[in-house]
């Protein structure tokens, strides 16, 4: 059985169940325009490493831009993980006799890349008024960007206080949504924002009357234009919004809680920007009581 029926199998199993259907679509893309035409046998850590070899050529975009761009190591690790998946998948359906393991790339390094006040300041003043909306909601919800653009105003409770990332009967991810209470500053922008929505404008986030699908363009031109560099990206406001907390005392408990994330993830990108990191251990070593 070749990779490219592997992958074709997967993804028709998928299509109405993951969120992401999108993404797992172009990762399909890009390993079937490798793996495509390969038996299931020839997946082994030099065909993945190849692979890996493959993405990192630079490629001009098909857009307008046309730039030349190339896969990171994180990009190839996230398609490498879609092949796993597949051949798992396929193993479980019987399609396959025995399972195949896919040699992952090292994770990389995690993103450490936050905004400062002014920062952020300068890339509001640069973003059109979609964008602005998106970034001040990330700022002060730490949520991806997936969770923020679906956001409907159904799921806005002004009453309560409350947004509500993940809707009624939406099965929860690992890529956490929750709810989130509504911070005085953002509740001021949601009331102004609601009062200006069109008739029949659903979501949170609009484009010219619709939702808006992706804003990683009009990020990425606000930077440009704000004179930031590449690392303040969509990535970087989820980052900022826990790191603020952060510095300014939130626990580590009470950020797991509003961020809806793990303590562990808390402590281990985050803690260190705490005013409380090894404040106990200082406080032994100096010997205060």
């Amino acid at each position: 059985m070749t990779v490219g029926e592997v992958l074709t199998l997967y993804g028709d199993a998928k299509a109405d169940t993951v969120r992401g259907v999108e993404t797992l679509a172009r990762c399909i893309v890009k390993l079937a325009d490798f793996f495509g035409d390969l038996t299931c046998a020839d997946v082994k850590g030099s065909t993945a490493r190849a692979y890996e070899k493959w993405r990192a050529k630079p490629r001009r975009r098909a857009d307008a831009r046309g730039a030349m761009t190339k896969a990171g190591p994180a990009t190839v690790r996230r398609e490498l993980g879609v092949l796993q998946a597949a051949l798992t998948h396929a193993h479980e359906e019987g399609v396959i006799l025995h399972p195949i393991s896919v040699p992952l790339p090292a994770a990389g390094e995690p993103r450490d890349r936050w905004l400062t006040r002014s920062e952020a300041a300068r890339l509001l003043r640069a973003a059109s008024p979609h964008v602005r909306r998106f970034i001040l909601l990330s700022l002060y919800t730490g949520r991806r960007m997936s969770a923020v653009l679906q956001l409907t105003w159904t799921r806005v409770d002004f009453e309560a206080g409350v947004i509500r990332f993940r809707g009624e009967g939406e099965a929860e991810t690992k890529k956490r949504r929750g709810r989130a209470k509504i911070v005085r500053q953002l509740g001021a922008h949601l009331r102004r924002w609601k009062a200006m929505a069109r008739p029949g404008e659903t979501h949170v986030v609009t484009w010219r009357g619709k939702p808006a699908r992706n804003v990683k363009t009009g990020l990425n031109n606000a930077r440009e234009r704000a004179g930031l560099d590449a690392g303040v990206n969509r990535h970087a406001l989820k980052h900022t919004a826990i790191t603020w907390a952060i510095m300014n005392g939130l626990g580590l408990e009470d950020a797991a809680e509003f961020f809806d994330t793990t303590p562990a993830t808390i402590r281990k990108h985050y803690w260190h920007h705490s005013p409380h990191h090894q404040a106990r251990a200082v406080a032994a070593i100096e010997g205060k009581r």
